[in-house]
């Protein structure tokens, strides 16, 4: 088992580098935003339609933290794809 400095600075690394893609994954999405508008409308309404239909599920009880994380997912990925409202022109 490693020392607890060793497992302390992986898991800040691991983090720095889920912030990096974060960060690079909301600037693509701007950035396709701005090429095709229309595109992203409809991924956003799919986003949108997925995470409804998975919240209108009948949740078993065996796989209920299984869905939990996939609604995780779902939102996220609603949150991601909607537009940011900045000074930016659309």
């Amino acid at each position: 088992m490693p020392p607890p400095e060793e497992i302390r600075t992986g898991r800040r690394d691991l983090i720095s580098r889920v912030a990096t893609l974060e960060l690079l994954v909301a600037d693509l999405v701007d950035l396709l935003w701005r090429i095709d508008p229309k595109a992203m409308e409809t991924l956003e309404r799919e986003a949108g339609h997925d995470l409804e239909i998975q919240n209108s599920r009948i949740p078993l009880p065996a796989g209920e933290h299984q869905r939990e994380r996939l609604y995780a997912v779902l939102k996220d990925r609603q949150r991601l794809l909607k537009r940011r409202r900045t000074g930016a022109p659309a």
